[in-house]
């Protein structure tokens, strides 16, 4: 998705397990002027071939990204780095919502895809949702429900493999 001239970009790093690899991402990040969005991460199993994994999202130009890749991939603690355009089919976003009133299947349909959407909780005055799907079918539905003064809070990620 393009705002305001700039992409919006998806990184997916390898990491060591060790104090500071996500400082010094973030730092790299904050350095040239570059805000993470979201930002996500996971130590890793016994049997898995890396230590960790941070996956994080960001607005910039190509050339920044660009200038980005290069960045993270000096980094020390960094082993490997995946790019994807926030549009790419391979990532999945995920919402935590709390709204005001019990969803429809209608109020969470994408426009070309189905959305998983599942009641965790509810109280006298709320209904708390996990929602996902790709993030492009994902977005149009919180935007509607946020306008709609539906939604009293959100927390979410995107996720790619």
């Amino acid at each position: 998705m393009k705002k305001d001239g700039l992409h919006h970009w998806v990184f997916r790093a390898h990491v060591q397990d060790r104090a500071g690899a996500l400082t010094s991402i973030a730092s790299a990040f904050s350095n040239r002027g570059i805000s993470i969005e979201t930002v996500v991460g996971h130590g890793a199993e016994e049997q898995a071939t890396h230590d960790g994994t941070v996956v994080m999202t960001f607005r910039c130009t190509e050339e920044d990204k660009d200038m980005m890749v290069r960045v993270v991939r000096r980094l020390s603690k960094v082993t490997r780095l995946q790019e994807y355009p926030y549009d790419s089919h391979s990532l999945r976003k995920a919402a935590l919502i709390r709204v005001n009133r019990r969803l429809t299947p209608k109020d969470v349909a994408g426009e070309e895809s189905f959305l998983t959407c599942e009641l965790m909780s509810t109280d006298p005055e709320s209904w708390v949702y996990l929602v996902a799907g790709a993030p492009n079918q994902l977005d149009p539905v919180l935007r509607r429900l946020e306008g709609a003064g539906e939604v009293s809070d959100i927390v979410y990620t995107v996720l790619g493999l």
